[in-house]
């Protein structure tokens, strides 16, 4: 993956991600969304068959777009610990 900041105002940024699709970028997208401090959070990928994306993060307030971002995926991944977790509990389940 490999990622470019296109774009960095007071309240808004956009970045680029080269190698990545829906799935990172909606993820990091609705755990944006989560926060109070986040206007707008969005992504766009210019044709299905092109590896590139873009993503859009707007605040209400301040200029700590990274730090927004950086939450956001924090919060993500201990969404997915807790989806590993209860995963595995089921698997347990299901095989005894």
């Amino acid at each position: 993956m490999k990622i470019n900041v296109t774009i960095v105002e007071d309240k808004y940024m956009e970045m680029e991600f080269s190698g990545e699709s829906h799935t990172l970028l909606n993820l990091v997208q609705s755990n944006l969304l989560e926060n109070s401090n986040v206007e707008m959070a969005g992504y766009s990928q210019a044709h299905p068959l092109m590896a590139r994306s873009k993503l859009y993060v707007k605040l209400k307030r301040g200029k700590r777009h990274l730090d927004a971002i950086k939450k956001a995926a924090a919060r993500a991944d201990g969404k997915l610990d807790k989806f590993l977790s209860e995963f595995e509990k089921s698997l347990a389940k299901f095989k005894a």
